[in-house]
């Protein structure tokens, strides 16, 4: 695959299923309670267990204390937590320590100043992924769509190894996200679904075609 592609809010052993079919990198499975892509431990440790070392887990969460966190990987079993709320450097070293999972951490990015966020979380994560919204104060309206990001700010950034696009992409928009970010891997989730919290295998199959291309 010429680009890189997590597909997150995995609810479904179907949905992974395709995902492997289609080659995708990783999968992200959603433990955000208010989210409608939110999965409960035992369904997480089916999809974990049947995807491991066929592609990439991730878990999602926010703003979770570190028990809470223990919690989650006791039962389920993965290979990167994804952090997609305000937590500090701080505390994703100490988790890092701690489990010794790797890390990907959520930044918004909504101007152009913002991308110097991205160096105080360069160090601890080993990836950072640019998003429109992340969920602050334990709150995200998810009726709201994701806002695309401005992808031409993007482009002049020079290392791009460690970041993964977020943000409005879907199967019309993707060549056009990719020419003008020139990014190499990208997080699609709700462009992906036929109702909030219900992934198409059509669509993720579509998606992952589509990827491949370019």
């Amino acid at each position: 695959m010429g680009l890189n592609v997590k597909i997150c809010g995995i609810t479904s052993m179907n949905h992974v299923k395709a995902c492997i079919n289609g080659k995708a990198n990783m999968i992200g499975l959603m433990f955000y309670r208010k989210s409608p892509r939110f999965i409960k431990l035992k369904k997480a440790k089916e999809i974990s267990d049947f995807a491991k070392n066929k592609i990439k887990r991730v878990g999602v969460i926010a703003n979770l204390d570190i028990e809470e966190i223990k919690e989650i990987i006791k039962n389920v079993d993965l290979d990167y937590l994804q952090f997609h709320g305000n937590e500090s450097c701080d505390f994703l070293k100490k988790v890092k320590k701690e489990l010794n999972l790797k890390i990907i951490k959520a930044i918004r990015i909504e101007k152009r100043n913002d991308i110097k966020k991205i160096l105080s979380f360069n160090n601890v994560s080993d990836y950072i992924l640019l998003d429109t919204k992340i969920v602050k104060n334990n709150n995200l309206n998810f009726k709201i769509k994701s806002k695309k990001l401005d992808w031409n700010m993007l482009k002049k950034i020079k290392n791009k190894r460690k970041l993964i696009l977020s943000g409005g992409i879907n199967s019309e928009n993707l060549k056009d996200a990719i020419n003008a970010s020139n990014f190499k891997f990208v997080d699609v989730s709700s462009s992906l679904e036929k109702i909030p919290g219900k992934k198409s295998v059509k669509k993720i199959s579509n998606f992952l075609k589509l990827a491949t291309k370019l």
